[in-house]
């Protein structure tokens, strides 16, 4: 019997499954999903009930756009909201590829970034990092005639690695005017080194570049899908045009507006993060465990193979004891696990349990 089918691309599609872990634990730790383990502004709340729950939200709502535009020192008409970052890395597919051609994503980059090309018809090509870093050189290599999008994660999830700016100027110097450079920042609040760039001057300079940012990580609203994007007007213009009109919800715009201009939380967060990425790294190097130095709120943790300590056995352990944390296999990393720092009394304890486990 014959049945409606599917573009030939869905097929090659592995479904996108969040994976937070499993516990048989009633009262677990989930240090799996990058989440702000302090939460969200205290101010947020009040905003929530002043919400107008019965009229549907704007299209381009500008009372959320210029405070993004005062904290970053932006220009409001290049800013555009999307549901998450997500829609924007969704909707930029759809807008810019046509069925066969190609987009490029690194080895080791965010798993949506290939899911977004595959929908849109398009051909993913994986340009390989080195040492668990963006390669500039392997995405130039990788372009022909056929490329029409770069996906980068800066810093990088899952690896918390990120290149310079000297090395993003020379990958958009060298990319094809008509190629669009997908600059993802999502955790850019975290990062405290001069020679990082968010990507915010690089639209200033190329109209074939495209900052993507999110509420999800340091503002601690990840239920509420709030991302954004900065980019030229001409970019902005084809998105609008695709997005859906009510994609952004009225309490995520209002939340927003209010983690934006909560300086003091901020600071708070970004100086908890610090002090216990140290300790981390501290507890782990006694360990004689390696790892990766991560520039984000989370850090990957290498495991030895063998049969006793290996990752699996790892995970295992810690969800038995109450610790979730995030299996780095579906990144063809299958000897680390990531782990996303939470407050220090649960860093304390998951070292304690992994103390429990390597002994």
């Amino acid at each position: 019997m014959k049945s409606p089918t599917p573009r030939k691309s869905i097929f090659e599609l592995v479904p996108y499954k969040p994976n937070f872990g499993k516990s048989n634990v009633k009262s677990f730790i989930r240090l799996s999903a990058n989440e702000n383990p302090y939460g969200f502004s205290p101010k947020i709340l009040k905003k929530v009930n002043n919400t107008d729950f019965n009229r549907y939200p704007l299209q381009h709502n500008e009372k959320l756009i210029n405070v993004i535009a005062d904290r970053h020192h932006l220009d409001k008409n290049k800013i555009i909201l999307g549901n998450g970052s997500d829609e924007l890395i969704s909707i930029l597919s759809q807008s810019y590829l046509n069925p066969g051609d190609e987009a490029i994503c690194t080895e080791y980059g965010f798993l949506q970034f290939p899911q977004s090309i595959l929908i849109s018809g398009g051909k993913p090509v994986i340009a390989k990092d080195k040492n668990l870093t963006v390669s500039v050189k392997n995405v130039l290599e990788n372009v022909t005639k056929k490329t029409r999008l770069v996906f980068i994660a800066n810093p990088n999830n899952p690896t918390g690695t990120f290149i310079n700016k000297k090395d993003v100027i020379n990958l958009i110097e060298n990319l094809p005017k008509n190629i669009l450079l997908v600059y993802d920042a999502a955790y850019a609040e975290y990062i405290d080194e001069k020679s990082y760039i968010d990507g915010s001057e690089l639209v200033e300079k190329y109209n074939n570049v495209i900052m993507l940012r999110t509420f999800s990580k340091m503002h601690g609203l990840a239920a509420l899908r709030l991302g954004w994007g900065y980019c030229s007007e001409k970019i902005l213009n084809t998105l609008m045009s695709v997005r859906p009109p009510f994609s952004v919800n009225s309490v995520a715009v209002n939340c927003g507006i209010i983690a934006m201009q909560d300086l003091d939380f901020q600071k708070k967060c970004l100086e908890h993060n610090k002090n216990n990425m140290k300790w981390i790294e501290k507890e782990l190097k006694n360990l004689d465990l390696d790892f990766q130095r991560s520039s984000a709120n989370f850090i990957l943790i290498k495991f030895p193979i063998d049969k006793k300590n290996n990752t699996k056995k790892a995970e295992e352990y810690l969800s038995k004891n109450g610790i979730l944390v995030r299996s780095m296999e579906i990144y063809n990393l299958p000897n680390y696990i990531r782990l996303s720092l939470g407050t220090f009394e649960e860093n304390k304890f998951f070292i304690k349990v992994l103390k429990k486990f390597l002994s």
